[in-house]
């Protein structure tokens, strides 16, 4: 640390976030604005509630802890919260897209965020292939 004025200054770690979009998708248009900042522990977190199968607890703590805002909306075009309640509310398909993108980003997997690594679909996979690769 550098001392300013006899006060010691530590370096603040920057809140890191992406934009998510799903070009040439069924879910052309959505954009999706998540934290790339989260702890290891949280990582974890997350991590063992996919392996537990516990798909409900893992998006309620994608969507608190990870998912910033969001442009979806409902069938009647009322606008999906960006939440925990949010997660649970949108398809299976595009929980799964978005948890994907979100984790090949974390963990620094080379290239954009629109190309998909083929057999992760889930945290659980995703940190499953990241334990072995």
């Amino acid at each position: 640390m550098v001392a300013v004025n006899g006060v010691r200054k530590g370096f603040r770690i920057p809140v890191k976030t992406a934009l998510i979009k799903f070009e040439g998708t069924d879910y052309d248009g959505a954009e999706i604005k998540v934290r790339l900042s989260v702890s290891f522990a949280r990582f974890i977190e997350l991590r063992e509630s996919a392996q537990s199968e516990d798909q409900e607890g893992m998006a309620r703590l994608f969507g608190e802890h990870c998912l910033m805002e969001w442009n979806l909306e409902d069938a009647n075009g009322e606008p999906i919260t960006a939440d925990a309640d949010g997660m649970l509310a949108i398809p299976m398909e595009l929980t799964n897209l978005v948890i994907q993108h979100w984790v090949e980003a974390v963990v620094a997997v080379p290239g954009p965020l629109s190309e998909t690594s083929g057999d992760i679909s889930t945290l659980a996979a995703a940190s499953t292939a990241m334990e072995t690769g």
